[in-house]
């Protein structure tokens, strides 16, 4: 069965939407370009697939000069800070890909087309692309079609949607485009499962089925909420220090000074989206747009209902060690909660040897989807949230 003839309960037909060439001729052509303009940039004598940009003698301007080399071949604008996530040939060229796939401005990126299995919509982390995703796809069955939801901020001249439930109906929408009925299958990256939660539960609303939703290494907001008058000022202070650090270990100190400025533009912007969020909707500039700012702002609003059905948590296996709940607080929303241990930490989850791993967790969960509807009442405290000692 393909894509095209999953059996709907609705008139309108599916719509079709370019893979991305993962392998084939012209992604060979694609990653000999990059090569030869890297090692002419770089002056250096070969270049590895997986060799690090800015660890070989890369830097602003010579990506700079290598990002005109692209918009030149190939058509493709992208911001000389996307370099710092896609800093290998491989990832440079499956962004050029995503921008390509993206031509028509949609948020629905398709992977991987075609195969016999029901899709799987892999719901964007909260930086809005989909770039980690093409990894995972790889791996996965040759048979499983998979489909990229990238961030609807990202659409060039559409004002950017403030809230998660309102980013959430948009990309149903979309996607019913593409798959008109369900089941639906959905894997959500860190903010991206959040997102996928509530288009789960949308989709529920409408009678639709949802088969499997994952996430990986996704918070439930509302904990942090429950325990922010709680945790001393010192435990809270340790924690955003671990997060840098995570986030820091693999810069080189000149790299650190961009990061850092970064950080101080995103707190204004955080505070500034979180002021129009409550205010309704508004046009921001082009200049303001800051995808992940926007994103961290809907999710640290977003209001989470519990979810009759089970959820399956891939975890971060390091990150678990310092003193978090291991559901993330998703066994007080969930009927069930299936949690899956990966190696390392919250960066690593979509790098090997996880990819493997998850691919075959992903394959297992896919071919025996489970909806469960045991738990029918949620006890809910003053303030909307459902009570941590609820969990069972």
């Amino acid at each position: 069965m393909s894509m095209s003839s999953i059996p709907s309960s609705n008139s309108r037909s599916s719509k079709s939407v370019a893979p991305l060439p993962l392998e084939g001729p012209s992604r060979q052509a694609l990653e000999a370009d990059l090569t030869r303009w890297w090692c002419e940039i770089l002056a250096l004598p070969s270049v590895g697939p997986h060799d690090d940009f800015f660890f070989i003698g890369g830097n602003q301007e010579r990506g700079a000069l290598m990002l005109q080399r692209v918009k030149r071949d190939y058509n493709v604008t992208i911001p000389t800070q996307d370099l710092y996530e896609a800093r290998t040939i491989g990832k440079l060229a499956d962004l050029i890909q995503i921008k390509q796939s993206s031509s028509e401005r949609q948020c629905i990126v398709a992977i991987r087309a075609t195969g016999s299995r029901p899709p799987l919509f892999l719901v964007h982390g909260v930086g809005g692309n989909i770039l980690g995703f093409a990894g995972l796809a790889r791996v996965l069955p040759a048979d499983q079609p998979v489909y990229g939801i990238q961030a609807q901020a990202l659409q060039a001249d559409t004002p950017p949607l403030l809230k998660l439930e309102e980013m959430a109906a948009f990309y149903v929408r979309e996607l019913r485009q593409v798959q008109p009925a369900g089941p639906y299958a959905f894997l959500g990256f860190s903010y991206g499962g959040l997102v996928a939660y509530e288009m789960a539960q949308q989709l529920v609303a409408l009678g639709e089925t949802v088969s499997f939703l994952g996430m990986l290494d996704t918070w439930q907001p509302g904990y942090m909420k429950q325990i922010e008058a709680s945790v001393p000022l010192k435990k809270r202070i340790l924690q955003r220090l671990y997060v840098i650090r995570m986030n820091t270990k693999k810069l080189s100190p000149v790299q650190m000074v961009p990061y850092a400025w970064t950080r101080l533009k995103s707190r204004f912007f955080r505070v500034h989206y979180g002021q129009i969020a409550t205010t309704g909707p508004a046009k921001i500039a082009d200049s303001m747009w800051r995808v992940r700012d926007i994103n961290m702002i809907a999710g640290a609003r977003y209001q989470v209902r519990p979810y009759r059905h089970r959820v399956t948590l891939f975890r971060a296996h390091e990150d678990a060690a310092i003193g978090f709940p291991e559901d993330l607080a998703w066994r007080s929303y969930a009927a069930e909660v299936e949690i899956i241990h990966l190696r390392g930490d919250h960066g690593q989850i979509l790098a090997e040897p996880n990819l493997s791993f998850l691919a075959r967790k992903l394959e297992t969960s896919l071919a025996q989807p489970s909806l469960l509807t045991e738990r029918e009442e949620f006890e809910l405290a003053d303030d909307g949230l459902v009570r941590p000692e609820a969990a069972k």
